[in-house]
Order: C-alpha cells, then structure tokens, then sequence
C-alpha cells in the first residue's frame, strides 16, 4: 500500500506539469484566456526546487519593496493566514521532497490525496496543527512538516492624507504604509496634501477597519515608545487606514526641559507622565526625576495652576488637553569651560577654567609663560560676545537700535553715524593692562568662559604712511618722536598737511596729536593730504555765505521795522 501511494505522489508533478501545457496550447488561441492563467496560477516545476522563484503567485502589482523585509521569525500565533500565502509541506518517510502549497482565492489549501483544507483566518499555528492532523490521518507512519515560505501580498485602501489603494505584505505593519505616504510627494498630492504639509497630519489617532468591522487604533509614538504591538498592527486583506489631519491647537501636550527631544504632542485619551516622556526621548542625565513641573490652564485660559510630581512615584498619572510639562534640570557646576591662549606663549591652545574662579595669571603658567617676542603694550583679553550679534546679519543695525533707546547723546546725522562705527568696532575687549599684571592685583582679572586671551608680537616697528616719500615700515626706536620716523620715511612729501598728522594706536586705533602722544612699537603714523579746492568751489561757498549774510540782515530790518 505504502509503495502505491508513494508512486501516485511521484507522478502527481509529472501528471501536472503536462496538463499545464496541454493547457496553455490550447489557450494560446485565446488571449484573454491566456491572460487569466497567468494571473490566477502559479508555475510549479519541483525537479529544480527554487521554490521561492517558481511557487511565488504572479502579482497584478508590485508591492512598496522588491523584498519582503522581516521584523525577525514569523510569530505563529500572531500571523493570520490567508489566500495567496505560500506553503511547504513535507511527508517525510513516503517522499522525501517538500510539496509547495498555495492558499487558494477560497482560504483553503489542496493537499493530494488528503483533500481541501480551509485555513481562512486561522493562525499560522491553528493552520499547522490543522494541516498535519489531516494529512497524518492519511499517512498514519509519516513525519509531517509545514512551513510557512513566502507571506501573501496583498492591496489595502488608504483615506485622509495619502488616499489611494498600496500593495503591502502580511508581514508588515501599518507604521511601513504610513512611512511610505510621509516619503512619498505623489501620495500625499493624492488626498490634496502638498508635501511641505508633511507634519500637519496625526501620526498618533490614526484608525485601521477591518472586513469584520473592528477598528484598531493606531499610536506611532506610542508604539516606538512603549513597542507594545496594540498601538502598531499587522495589516489584513481589506483594511482600510485612514490618517487625519490634525489642528495642533487644538489639544495638545507640550513637553520641554530635560528631556532628549523636546517636542509638541498631540494629545490622545488615557496619556500618562511616564509615556509622554518615552515619547521625548526619555530623560537627560542631568535631569531631576523628582521634580517635574506640569502646568495646566483653567477653562478660560486665565488661571494657571502647577503641579510639582515624581517620574517614579506618579509615572502611571493621567495628563489632560493642553498640559505642559517641564522636566527640570540639576544644577552642576562642572560644566566644560575653557579660554583660549593665542600668540607669544610658550604652549597656545585651549585651556579648561572653573567658573569664576580662575585668574589670568594661573593660565599663563599654564600656557608655560611668554615667550622673547611677547609685547605686553598691545596684548589684550578678548570676551565672547552674544552669538546672536556675531551671527546675524544685521547686527550693527540692531545693536544701534537697542543702544538708541531713551538716549539723550544722539541728536544729529553725525552723531549717529560716529555711534554706528563705534558700535562696528566693538569688539569685546577687556580694559586690561598687561604691563601692570605683575604689580597690580586689580589686573589679574577672573576670566569667563571662552575669553580670548591674546599675546601680541613685539614686532619693533612703526608703519608710516600717506604723503610721505617712502611709506612702509621703520625699525622702532625707543623715545623717538613722530618726526623721527617722518624721516626715515623720507620726509614730508609735497601734498602733505603739516598740521594734520595724527599717530594711530596699534591696540585701541585711537587718533592722537602727534605732538601729545608716547609712540611705541607697532603703532602707526598717518600723514594727511592738503585738499586743494578749485575756483567753482570758492564761488559756490561765497554764494552760500552770501545768501546767509543777506538773509541776516533782512531779518534784522524787518524786526526793527516792526518795533517803530
């Protein structure tokens, strides 16, 4: 007996295999026919046994991806059998080569010689024990095996954001569809959506209805925040999902503070302290557990009241619409705060500080002391100015702005324009004097978090210019007055303004009369040029002197004339 079956099961592909063809000969004739075999059957040819290749149903449509992705093994209890997925079954003992199998249109499964087997709706470990129960009632001495070899594809109908019909797996999640719509531009122009809308629908009230008319609701946050599967499901043939758009005004819970991701979240019934939080990230290291502050809104949105709870202690409480929720911070005190050493040291480079309590001196030495070239008369200590100065563009123009406020100095255009370059100047120097650094304790100044400490280059020399006959650099000599150094350059030339010549300070730029000013090294000498005014520019100034003088004078009659 055992040895007739075994030879009905081995001709049973060969039988098939040529009734295929017989078959499609005769439905060559007909193209509409030949075109409902394609789609409805699959190929089978076991002689090669690439199962994944030719048992595989030809679909209509391609799915999102080429290949299937899996979370990890199939879970059997979880996974719900249906038409199209793909089967192997082994009789082991009376052939010893694995029978594919295919869940027909129907939701059932034909075995040779055992007979139709519904497995609709039934779990892949309720259709395991279905199946190998039937088939050992026929092969009582036989090891039967089923196993689970391609998951069915199927369509699934998207409403709201993303509107369509999308081919999907079994083995996915609603999160894949919802990531394909949020990546996709054509699929939210479907619905209306333009793709910079991309934050404007919910990803935490989105709803899934099955063919038996269940709804399973779906949290994406809540999902990546917990994994619990209820707030992300497997999709079904015939569900339909439909994503909302959402008014972020409308109820809301904002979480801020020390947590990893701050964020704004759209509020869901039943949302807790602890799982709002996993929804941020969790939070910091420096955060305090113990003292979270939630601040909530009377209905008219006049009276606030605050709540101080524990993460541990009160985890597990309800928040309501419109909480705002701040995780607060530890105080610490050993921050990473750090200047710079730049120039004539020994060691540049950047050096840690405590928080008001660090000297210049102490990163002096640190920086291994000056070296030969160091020039105390020009080095400085530069302060981090606000970054949202330095950075933006119009900082000048805003920086004026604020210091203009309820001043009582500027009252004409050059007064503004001399506050405007002084402003552009400013560049956050410290009024240190380096040359006193050693004798006066007042010097030795606390330094700040990114101060700039700069060590200048004594570079021995004098830069001298404007109209002078060899402008450029002299050697610098100690005691030396402006008319030295006129000389080496040599001389005044002959458009020079004798009266004009100022001395420019290398640290401050400062303008000085040569006359009152001590010269030292790196500092600069400017020798103007004498203006010469043509005629039309003297006639022009008469004119104006002119109509002054007559405007005067014709005030002065008319006042007298009206006193007689």
């Amino acid at each position: 007996m055992k040895l007739f079956i075994f030879f009905l099961l081995l001709i049973y592909p060969f039988q098939y295999s040529l009734s295929q063809k017989t078959d499609r000969e005769s439905l060559t004739k007909n193209p509409l026919n030949q075109f409902q075999l394609d789609v409805t059957q699959p190929k089978l040819d076991l002689q090669n046994m690439e199962i994944l290749k030719q048992i595989e149903p030809m679909a209509t449509t391609q799915t999102i991806y080429n290949d299937q992705i899996f979370e990890g093994p199939v879970d059997p209890d979880k996974y719900v059998v249906g038409p199209n997925d793909i089967f192997s079954l082994g009789v082991w003992g009376i052939v010893n080569q694995p029978l594919p199998l295919a869940v027909s249109p129907e939701g059932s499964l034909i075995i040779p010689s055992v007979g139709e087997i519904d497995v609709n709706g039934l779990t892949l470990s309720q259709t395991k024990e279905k199946v190998i129960s039937a088939v050992k009632r026929r092969y009582i001495s036989a090891n039967v095996s089923l196993t689970l070899i391609s998951p069915r594809r199927f369509l699934i109908t998207v409403t709201g954001v993303g509107q369509g019909n999308y081919p999907i797996s079994a083995t996915m999640r609603a999160s894949t569809i919802i990531a394909f719509i949020m990546a996709d531009s054509v699929s939210l122009i479907k619905s209306g959506t333009s793709p910079s809308e991309r934050g404007l629908f919910s990803l935490r009230n989105i709803s899934v209805k099955r063919k038996n008319g269940e709804i399973k609701k779906v949290d994406l946050l809540k999902y990546y925040a917990t994994l619990d599967e209820r707030y992300n499901p497997f999709l079904r043939e015939g569900d339909v999902i439909n994503i909302p758009k959402y008014d972020w005004d409308q109820r809301y819970i904002s979480v801020f503070g020390a947590v990893q991701f701050p964020r704004f979240l759209e509020y869901i019934e039943g949302d807790d302290l602890e799982t709002v939080i996993k929804m941020c990230g969790g939070i910091t290291t420096m955060a305090n557990p113990d003292s979270i502050m939630i601040a909530r809104l009377d209905p008219s949105g006049k009276k606030m009241t605050t709540f101080y709870f524990s993460l541990g202690r009160d985890g597990k409480m309800r928040l309501e619409p419109n909480d705002r929720v701040m995780v607060t911070a530890k105080i610490s005190l050993q921050r990473d705060y750090k200047v710079y050493v730049l120039g004539e040291v020994m060691r540049p480079g950047l050096y840690p500080i405590s928080q008001h309590n660090t000297r210049l001196t102490e990163v002096l030495r640190e920086a291994g002391g000056l070296t030969p070239f160091a020039y105390l008369p020009t080095s400085e200590v530069y302060r981090h100015i606000d970054t949202f100065f330095v950075q933006h563009k119009y900082r000048d123009t805003l920086e004026f702005i604020y210091t203009q406020r309820l001043n009582d100095i500027v009252t004409n255009k050059d007064e503004k324009e001399l506050l405007e370059q002084d402003i552009k100047y400013r560049l956050g120097r410290v009024n240190i004097d380096f040359e006193k650094l050693g004798t006066d304790p007042s010097q030795d100044i606390i330094l700040q978090h990114m101060d700039v400490i700069y060590i200048a280059n004594n570079k021995k020399q004098v830069y001298v210019y404007g109209q002078v006959n060899n402008p450029g650099f002299v050697p610098y000599k100690e005691g030396a007055d402006y008319n030295y150094y006129i000389s080496q350059s040599g001389g005044l030339s002959e458009r020079a303004d004798e009266n004009e010549i100022r001395v420019i300070k290398f640290k401050t730029r400062e303008w000085l009369d040569p006359d009152e000013a001590v010269i030292q090294s790196n500092d600069f000498i400017y020798v103007p040029k004498v203006v010469k005014r043509d005629f039309a520019f003297d006639i022009d100034l008469f004119s104006k002197v002119a109509s002054v003088i007559v405007s005067i004078v014709t005030l002065t009659l008319l006042i007298i004339q009206s006193q007689r």
